[in-house]
């Protein structure tokens, strides 16, 4: 009898062998966090055709599936998550800030003038873009900059310097001159009174604004992003990504947001899809920013009693605008950062929203927000969209504008509580395009320095596994995507990436020396 069963039992197994499905990648002997509906683990997976077609472990895989692309993470402290979703991002403002003079971090109006110098002296441009300065990190003066200093270090060559958060532009004599604006005296322009200084700048074709975005898309691979959400987005810039979506160069999954432009609303009635772009949303502002007291407040601003910041678009129009997005089925993305702005976002949603629902409207960024107004997220379903690494720039400066209502001010754990969910972002090229400084802002409430060295009113944090949730299920769930990414599980788009260690067990001094390993799309490795 033990003849017959021997060869019986080894035929079973060669048989067995023989059926494994074949995949076109195998990982194995993994750390893998699934962010599933239970946050569990995992060892291996299989992905064929752009999905994952088994999770589980190494074992279980291994004796189902077969490939030619194994990876085999043995003995590494590598660690793969579902690919980070930025739900507030520029992409092709990311592209064209690459090309200007990065004035972050000047320490003072000299540094930042020098930088510009070195940079013409470099590369002798006929007209000079920056971007990045904020007054708020100079030691000498931090008060709004004029272009005196401009003028003298620059008398005939034209300079336009956008600054960090993208709400005030600061241009010399001669850009003044040849846009032919009027000179206010200061050569300082807030929002957009600036916005013909745009004639000036240098002009590129469609393909090369195409390279511009593709450089862009590279930049965020290189940092683990796999999805973003493109606020603002012109009529030109979307038709391009359309383009890049029909020849196959967009990889990365671009979730774009109209600018409130007649030009868009008028070419695009209905939302729209094409492969990995998808175009169903409208991005709005009610304010400006509260670094250069733009941002809208109930009551003036601590530091300058003369003014409660900007209302960038009036009830009227912005009340069009939602009717506009309700009547053709459209999100709506909000630019909110003072409390009054707040208001007047949530309360004209809900007049439209009425109640609970599933549209998913957005409030983008929801700094300071009055406590007589955080229900309204829960009561109309409005998704707050915040930045935790601008928490962490503003938290030194802030209470110097805001006083006693610092209190009311990034709250995520509060906005969270609304809904039960948040997501999360980075608003680059504003802020550094990297989801690991999120997430260690998001959990720790510090710099990059480490301060303060208890943290910044540390219960508004969120915990390792939210902020996880916040980059990635939680981001999918914004576009409506949550049954389709977000997650490593069976049936999911394979966006992944590996991680040099485990951000969600290593201490917090070790963070942010995270590197990205690999970064992969639909199971195609795009960064390596």
């Amino acid at each position: 009898m033990k003849r017959i069963i021997l060869p019986l039992f080894i035929c079973l197994l060669l048989a067995g062998c023989g059926h494994k499905k074949h995949v076109d990648l195998i990982v194995i002997n993994a750390n893998i966090y699934t962010v599933d509906e239970d946050f569990s683990k995992a060892q291996a997976f299989a992905v064929h055709n752009g999905k994952f077609v088994a999770v589980g472990s190494t074992r279980y895989i291994k004796a189902d599936y077969k490939s030619d692309n194994v990876v085999n993470l043995r003995n590494s402290l590598a660690t793969i998550y579902p690919g980070f979703n930025d739900c507030h991002a520029h992409l092709t403002s990311l592209g064209y800030a690459l090309l200007k003079v990065n004035l972050r971090g000047a320490t003072s109006y000299a540094e930042m003038v020098e930088r510009l110098q070195k940079a013409q002296q470099e590369h002798n441009m006929t007209c000079i873009l920056g971007e990045g300065w904020d007054q708020n990190d100079w030691t000498d003066d931090r008060s709004m900059p004029t272009y005196h200093r401009l003028n003298e270090a620059f008398p005939d060559i034209p300079v336009i310097l956008t600054r960090v958060d993208y709400h005030a532009t600061l241009a010399n004599k001669a850009a003044i001159e040849l846009a032919g604006m009027k000179d206010n005296g200061t050569g300082l322009f807030m929002e957009g009174s600036g916005a013909q200084l745009g004639n000036i700048t240098p002009k590129y074709s469609d393909q090369e604004v195409a390279n511009i975005i593709l450089t862009a898309q590279e930049k965020c691979f290189a940092a683990g992003l796999t999805s973003i959400s493109s606020m603002g987005e012109s009529l030109r810039n979307l038709l391009i990504l359309d383009s890049l979506s029909d020849n196959g160069q967009l990889k990365l999954r671009v979730d774009a947001y109209l600018s409130a432009s007649r030009a868009n609303m008028e070419h695009f009635t209905a939302p729209y899809r094409n492969d990995r772009l998808r175009i169903a949303g409208l991005k709005l502002f009610q304010d400006g920013a509260l670094g250069s007291r733009g941002a809208l407040l109930l009551k003036p601003y601590s530091d300058a009693p003369k003014t409660r910041g900007i209302h960038v678009t009036g009830d009227e129009t912005f009340r069009s605008c939602l009717q506009w997005a309700d009547e053709h089925g459209f999100q709506v993305a909000t630019h909110a950062i003072g409390d009054a702005a707040n208001r007047y976002a949530l309360d004209m949603y809900g007049e439209i929203l009425k109640g609970e629902n599933d549209r998913r409207w957005r409030i983008e960024h929801a700094q300071v927000v009055n406590p007589a107004d955080m229900d309204k997220f829960g009561k109309f379903s409005i998704i707050p969209s915040v930045q935790p690494t601008h928490c962490t720039s503003d938290m030194f400066w802030a209470a110097e504008r805001l006083g006693d209502r610092i209190e009311h001010a990034y709250n995520f754990k509060q906005l969270m509580d609304r809904l039960g969910w948040i997501p999360t972002g980075t608003d680059f090229p504003i802020e550094d395009v990297s989801p690991i400084k999120t997430f260690f802002a998001a959990v720790f409430r510090k710099n990059l320095d480490y301060l303060p060295e208890e943290g910044f009113r540390m219960d508004e944090g969120l915990t390792r596994e939210e902020t996880l949730r916040s980059m990635t299920c939680w981001a999918a769930k914004v576009s409506f995507e949550e049954d389709v990414k977000g997650s490593i599980e069976p049936g999911k788009h394979a966006d992944f990436i590996i991680t040099d260690r485990d951000i969600m067990t290593v201490s917090e001094r070790e963070i942010l020396s995270t590197k990205i390993i690999r970064t992969y799309v639909g199971g195609e490795l795009v960064f390596k």
